[in-house]
């Protein structure tokens, strides 16, 4: 079993899914982060707003720049398929 970061994004087409997702992680390798690290910093973030936002749950220091590398990823893959602002392609992690 891998685990292996999928773009999100019906209308596109395989080769477009391919493309937005090469601009993700080259934004990842080149931050030189773990894409899955980074979605999984989110995690961290959604503790912290389920818990009222308690200082005690606040996302580390390290998990904020892993959670603005996986914005900037998401931001490469938008730009890539050419997504209208508002709209938004969703990054996320699959098994295989």
């Amino acid at each position: 079993m891998r685990i292996e970061l999928d773009v999100f994004y019906p209308v596109a087409t395989p080769a477009q899914s391919d493309a937005a997702r090469a601009a993700a992680l080259a934004v990842y390798g080149a931050a030189g982060v773990d894409p899955y690290d980074a979605w999984l910093a989110w995690a961290e973030e959604v503790r912290w707003m389920e818990c009222g936002c308690d200082d005690a749950f606040r996302p580390s220091e390290g998990a904020r720049r892993l959670m603005d590398v996986h914005s900037l990823a998401q931001v490469a893959a938008n730009q890539v398929l050419g997504v209208r602002p508002g709209e938004v392609v969703s990054l996320d992690f699959v098994e295989r």
